[in-house]
């Protein structure tokens, strides 16, 4: 058997190596909606590798400002209740 004809055939087949670009989509707001590497409809922009490594997982830690990923945590809650205004307070007498 003759292989060189497949061997011929085969170095004419070019070869791309394509690299998938993350593509970031996010409403009016800049909350991220959805990180894809489709065309969708909607509002995106494109993140690097690191940048998907980092929000990947902390999605409600990021937001999109002026076309740009930004690290916006969520601001600490306080209640800022005393003593006697808790109801079931094992610490003080409740009457």
């Amino acid at each position: 058997m003759d292989y060189s004809s497949f061997f011929e055939v085969a170095d004419q087949l070019a070869t791309t190596n394509t690299k998938k670009i993350h593509k970031l989509y996010y409403d009016e707001k800049g909350a991220i909606l959805r990180i894809s590497y489709d065309l969708l409809d909607g509002e995106y922009i494109e993140i690097s590798e690191n940048e998907y490594s980092m929000c990947h997982q902390k999605q409600n830690d990021y937001t999109v400002i002026d076309g740009k990923l930004k690290f916006t945590p969520p601001k600490q809650r306080t209640w800022n209740l005393t003593q006697d205004e808790l109801r079931r307070n094992p610490y003080i007498c409740n009457k």
